[in-house]
């Protein structure tokens, strides 16, 4: 197959994954409403899990296709991504002001999370040997922690919350589709993400095999900023109109969910082995970049143009290394 029908079929098979978790999460949350489920529910569990689709669908294809190396890598690169790009850029387009107190307190989480899939997936750490991987016993300690990250945010909400915020998700959460369209958005939108999940790491496997790339590197670059689409555009979006806490909190928590919830479910249905460099230079990397921003998340009262523009060029550099270091 010949270099451009796979550069095709890898960008369409991305705007199916993309479009799909959007039918998908448009669907479930209308027919919550339907329902009379309160929309505080849906948008900690439908909306959220509709921002790691394209994360999960890639990694669980990529996994079962042999290339495991592609789906941690597209978590570690996807989280890399949203911080360098996603609140780099978005706080160079407008200061991104932090007064959600919430947000402070789910920051650790994220260092937590991060910290986590470096301890687990290097096995010298719990099994006492010299090999890289996630295991099921990992998924499960994954998993664990998700379930305490739920619980947590959902305490916050209730007690923490101001009621304004009620408000408006009630208003955003409102059932307008007859229920026939919501069914049938859920079910086309699932079709297009396994279809569209297959193809694009068919795709992006056969590219990093013709062009001689290695899957974690197509992984960390092209495959990580692809299903990062959804949550950088969201960003910038919020950003432009003044809403800096929804672009910080829609970073904070997708990345979140990538580690404990993807990778978390990935290594729960198949054991997971790991590049080392994956691990020990591109995971400590994107560690590095996050504890930078919780440096910066939490020494004031927002992330100002000089914040986000050394957050963006730490990232866009370590990708130029990556490209120079082929």
């Amino acid at each position: 197959m010949s270099t451009l029908l796979l550069i095709i079929i890898l960008i369409v098979s991305l705007l199916a994954l993309l479009k799909g978790a959007d039918w998908l999460v448009d669907g479930a949350s209308d027919l919550a409403a339907f329902f009379n489920v309160s929309p505080i529910i849906i948008g900690l569990t439908v909306v959220a899990f509709g921002t790691s689709l394209p994360e999960l669908i890639v990694s669980v294809m990529a996994v079962f296709n042999g290339a495991a190396d592609l789906s941690v890598a597209n978590v570690v690169g996807s989280n890399f991504a949203n911080i360098g790009l996603g609140i780099g850029v978005a706080a160079l387009i407008l200061p991104l002001a932090i007064k959600n107190k919430a947000l402070i307190y789910e920051i650790p989480f994220l260092i937590v999370s991060s910290f986590l899939l470096l301890i687990l997936g290097t096995d010298i750490f719990i099994f006492q040997t010299n090999t890289f991987s996630l295991t099921r016993f990992d998924g499960a300690v994954l998993y664990i922690l998700f379930i305490m990250f739920c619980y947590y945010i959902w305490s916050s909400l209730q007690h923490k919350t101001p009621k304004q915020m009620g408000k408006d998700i009630e208003k955003e959460y409102i059932h307008h589709l007859p229920l026939w369209k919501s069914c049938t958005y859920i079910v086309v939108g699932v079709a297009a993400l396994f279809i569209g999940g297959r193809f694009f790491v068919n795709s992006a496997v056969q590219l990093a095999s013709s062009w001689g790339l290695s899957e974690a590197f197509i992984g960390m670059t092209i495959v990580a900023i692809g299903t990062s689409a959804p949550e950088l555009i969201t960003s910038f979006i919020a950003a432009s109109k003044g809403k800096g806490d929804l672009a910080l909190a829609n970073i904070v928590g997708t990345n979140i969910f990538n580690i404990l919830f993807v990778l978390g479910t990935v290594s729960l249905l198949k054991p997971i082995s790991i590049a080392p460099t994956l691990l020990l230079t591109d995971g400590v990397a994107m560690m590095a970049l996050t504890l930078l921003f919780l440096v910066f998340a939490t020494r004031g009262k927002d992330i100002n143009r000089y914040e986000g523009a050394t957050l963006a060029v730490l990232y866009l550099g370590y990708m130029t290394w990556m490209v120079v270091g082929l």
